[in-house]
């Protein structure tokens, strides 16, 4: 008897595929490895129902600048019916919840991808209904929109008692760190600080933002994202 990833799944992947077709996928998997079978999850095949697998990770290195394939996935499989809960960047969304975003405290913080489990009601498996919302325009980044993913990174900063300030997630910094060559998890970093800061310097004095030290949201703006950081060519 072989495994297979459930059809719901597979339509999800196969979507976001097309719509991110130069996508890294180093970080995409849906079956268990060992460590998987040691215990239980939802990437190990259930075998009193012929094998199937009802779990995939979604790589969320898009390669593309002027949208952000975590975000679109988050949000296409937020209260889908074949969806029980999405884990990423160390927030979990839950249908137990009621898709509140709730602080992940397993040993992997999924920063890489997206992980989508799906429901344990076999009737959704072969749901193959669309998932991506097919007129949903290019993600770019809004100065005035403040995500829950915002808000609740900034709530753990406070319970962990982190000065604020001293970490900050914005929108549109990952594609900074994509075409800095840097690990795109969104956070401003000291790697980032060092290669926003850099960047700035080489710039004539016409061209700087004038926040040289922190790519927020204001340098962010004056810089004009689309127009100064289109990331390297797509191999």
């Amino acid at each position: 008897m072989s495994y297979y990833l459930i059809p719901a799944l597979a339509k999800l992947r196969s979507e976001v595929n097309a719509r991110f077709p130069n996508r890294d996928k180093s970080s995409d998997g849906w079956i268990g490895d060992t460590s998987h079978a040691a215990r239980k999850s939802s990437h190990n095949p259930d075998w009193e129902h012929g094998g199937a697998v009802r779990a995939i990770d979604i790589d969320v290195d898009d390669r593309d600048p002027n949208r952000d394939l975590r975000l679109q996935v988050i949000e296409a499989a937020k209260g889908d019916p074949r969806v029980w809960y999405i884990i990423s960047n160390g927030i979990i969304w839950s249908r137990t919840y009621g898709w509140k975003a709730r602080r992940y405290t397993g040993a992997n913080p999924h920063t890489k991808h997206v992980h989508i489990s799906a429901v344990e009601d076999q009737r959704q498996w072969t749901n193959t209904s669309t998932w991506l919302d097919p007129e949903q325009p290019k993600w770019r980044w809004n100065p005035d929109v403040t995500s829950d993913l915002d808000e609740i990174q900034k709530q753990f900063q406070i319970q962990a008692g982190v000065r604020e300030g001293t970490r900050k997630r914005f929108h549109g910094v990952a594609r900074i760190q994509w075409a800095f060559g840097l690990p795109q998890d969104g956070w401003v970093g000291p790697k980032t600080l060092a290669a926003w800061k850099e960047f700035e310097a080489s710039l004539p004095a016409e061209k700087k933002s004038g926040r040289a030290s922190t790519p927020d949201p204001l340098s962010l703006k004056a810089r004009g994202i689309g127009k100064w950081f289109k990331g390297p060519e797509a191999s």
